[in-house]
């Protein structure tokens, strides 16, 4: 059984860069298996994959295996100290690094077929702007893929109240088609979104 690990501090609803090494920590790789995860939202070789709040790169890098040589993996966040901690952790060649607003992404339109919001939209003062910037991201067969805290008090992760239902983040994916839902493991849900 794996022992719990306190995985978000929030300061001002945002986690901080100065705890960026729990995000590395051999039991969330456990956990959320990334590149097993991410094969299952369909990511290929040679697609291009946009992570929105990359942080460490704990999903990047595991796209980067995926996409291969052929492919191209776009890691933006708004923290210039998650994006020093990332380079730490080493960059894949097929990686590229953003400095991102909190709703603009500084990449082309209609790049990527699967954009991901791992653990970020529960941090958004406006949700339906974050994902009109994705629609915007992606080519037009592109996916959305999100990882949310299932609602749920818990000795680890944010508070209950910071916490997004899948219900009321799929009450704010106007313009969206829910294509599949799961429950990765006992604290986490995905969702997969596709433009109507």
């Amino acid at each position: 059984m794996l022992r719990r690990f306190l995985w978000f501090e929030l300061t001002m609803h945002k986690f901080s860069p100065d705890k960026a090494f729990i995000l590395e920590d051999d039991g969330r790789y456990v956990l959320l298996q990334p590149e097993k995860t991410l094969r299952q939202f369909g990511l290929r070789e040679g697609m291009t994959f946009v992570d929105i709040g990359a942080g460490t790169g704990f999903f990047s890098r595991a796209a980067s295996n995926i996409v291969g040589e052929k492919g191209t993996v776009y890691a933006a966040d708004i923290s210039s100290e998650m994006l020093d901690a990332f380079r730490r952790f080493s960059v894949p060649n097929n990686v590229q690094l953003l400095q991102s607003n909190e709703y603009e992404v500084p990449i082309p339109s209609a790049q990527a077929d699967l954009v991901l919001f791992a653990f970020v939209l529960h941090e958004s003062e406006d949700i339906p702007r974050f994902l009109k910037e994705a629609m915007r991201l992606m080519k037009p067969d592109g996916r959305i893929a999100i990882i949310e805290w299932k609602k749920q008090e818990e000795e680890h992760g944010p508070s209950m109240e910071e916490r997004l239902s899948k219900n009321d983040l799929l009450s704010q994916c106007k313009g969206f088609t829910l294509l599949s839902s799961a429950n990765l493991n006992p604290s986490h849900y995905s969702c997969i979104l596709q433009v109507d």
